[in-house]
């Protein structure tokens, strides 16, 4: 699912920075070929792990959002499949990213008249290691998932989080794409905490140069904004008809994402831009200005061009 691919964009970072906070000193991680060639059997991440005395090992490692009563049966497939091809002890762990607690079994125990198996792998849940564990690392794809750590002020996380993705990019780190991928991310892992509105507040506090229509949160704004404006427009027309009606939801619409497109790209929106703004009928002027707000640099290049455009 989509939690899941969010993770699988970075596995390789991901599990290798999830195992290091267990306490695992590697060394060296050469990746495998996922694709087991059994049905449609593919890994999450498969590779050769070096600790640093010594120890080599093949690390599988599986991601779960949601509780899976097969899973012990799923993982022994794996395990079957890579000793059969792999002369190396095999540590297999299911990383659980969910908002429920763990109800899945760990392995598979089973004695039928001399046929018996006893097997065993390791579950990971997020939620119970410290947060600020992930902030220690220097990969943000690693220290994204503190937003799902244990702690007891998210919004203190997320903060940590925002300030050291706007640090990365500022110091040129990472992209302007990176950036966007990351915040996207974030916005995705906020779903599984019922955390999304806490996060969204802390985003729209900082303010970062990036294109705002690529990110989860003014596609939000921008639904909402319709929505409302819509939902507004159609009662107050009906009166007028539905066609009257469905137009100045439009308009009203437009401006309530014209308005958090300026919010969330400048940090604030003055009351005289604001009043002007809810003073606008041309829904093409409306669109105009919706587009002026991507393209402007500052608030005040934008306030100067909208001044100059609202007296034509």
């Amino acid at each position: 699912m989509r939690y899941d691919s969010e993770i699988k964009k970075t596995f390789e970072k991901v599990a290798i920075g999830v195992l290091k906070i267990l306490g695992y000193e590697i060394v060296e991680v050469r990746p495998l070929p996922i694709e087991m060639q059994i049905g449609k059997l593919v890994a999450d991440f498969l590779a050769i792990v070096k600790l640093k005395d010594g120890t080599e090992f093949i690390l599988h490692i599986e991601f779960q959002t949601k509780n899976d009563p097969d899973m012990p049966k799923r993982m022994l497939r794996y395990f079957s499949v890579i000793i059969s091809r792999h002369d190396l002890p095999v540590l297999q762990i299911v990383i659980y990213l969910g908002k429920e607690g763990v109800r899945m079994g760990n392995g598979i125990d089973m004695n039928f008249q001399g046929t018996s198996i006893s097997y065993r792998y390791q579950i990971v849940d997020i939620k119970t290691i410290e947060a600020e564990k992930f902030l220690e690392s220097d990969a943000p794809d690693v220290y994204l998932l503190a937003i799902l750590g244990r702690t007891e002020d998210i919004s203190e996380v997320i903060r940590k989080i925002i300030s050291r993705l706007r640090e990365s990019f500022e110091k040129r780190e990472i992209s302007k794409h990176d950036l966007l991928e990351y915040i996207n991310r974030l916005g995705v892992f906020g779903n599984l905490r019922d955390i999304r509105e806490d996060l969204r507040k802390e985003v729209e506090k900082t303010v970062i140069d990036i294109d705002i229509t690529k990110t989860w949160l003014y596609q939000e704004g921008l639904e909402k904004g319709m929505k409302e404006g819509l939902e507004k427009g159609i009662q107050k027309g009906i009166q007028k008809g539905r066609k009257e009606g469905i137009k100045e939801g439009l308009r009203r619409g437009l401006k309530e994402a014209l308005l958090y497109d300026i919010r969330f790209k400048f940090g604030k929106v003055s009351l005289s831009i604001k009043k002007r703004i809810m003073q606008i009928d041309d829904i093409e002027k409306l669109r105009f200005l919706k587009r002026l707000v991507l393209k402007a640099r500052t608030l005040k290049e934008f306030e100067e061009k909208f001044k100059s455009i609202n007296h034509r």
